[in-house]
């Protein structure tokens, strides 16, 4: 169903993501659809929770390449970038599902930035451990600010006001305001 819904939304953005034809191109009934996913919205930020979860299996992989936290940081979000800006027709649609504002994409939402703080955390050095012992309240604040700047920049970037090669350069400045 993410895989049909993606195909869609390749071919023409959120508009082009219709229930009807992403269960029809993914062989389930329509109800089946909606059992999973309520709306379209949700759908696409599905596709956006998938599409995290794979840069988290590719970190495990090939950890964030850098000798500080803001290099490693900002290895996270090159490599986020390239994968959106890849497929912009996919990425627009995911990203105006998660800020549609629709009560249906919360816990999507809520799961991508959990996602992405964990991400950035790693990145800063912050791993868990046996004891597990709760990164300090600053840098989890630091976590979710790059989290909102970085969603802030692909905002702009689909709505036109940010060119796509200035995504990077925008979060590079915030990096150094916070990770200095």
């Amino acid at each position: 169903m993410l895989a049909a819904a993606t195909e869609l939304a390749a071919a023409g953005g959120l508009e082009a993501v219709q229930m009807r034809d992403v269960a029809a191109r993914a062989e389930v009934a329509l109800g089946t659809l909606y059992r999973y996913f309520p709306s379209k919205e949700f759908l696409m930020a599905s596709v956006m929770v998938a599409e995290v979860q794979l840069l988290s299996g590719l970190l495990e992989v090939r950890p964030a390449r850098g000798e500080t936290p803001a290099e490693r940081v900002l290895n996270v979000l090159d490599r986020a970038n390239r994968a959106l800006l890849a497929r912009p027709e996919v990425s627009t649609a995911q990203i105006r599902a998660l800020v549609s504002g629709n009560h249906d994409v919360a816990d999507a939402v809520q799961t991508v930035s959990d996602a992405m703080r964990s991400l950035f955390l790693s990145a800063m050095g912050v791993e868990p451990n046996e004891e597990f012992v709760e990164p300090n309240e600053a840098l989890v604040d630091v976590a979710d600010m790059l989290f909102d700047v970085w969603l802030a920049a692909l905002v702009g970037w689909i709505a036109g006001t940010t060119e796509a090669d200035g995504v990077q350069p925008k979060l590079v400045r915030t990096v150094a305001q916070l990770l200095p």
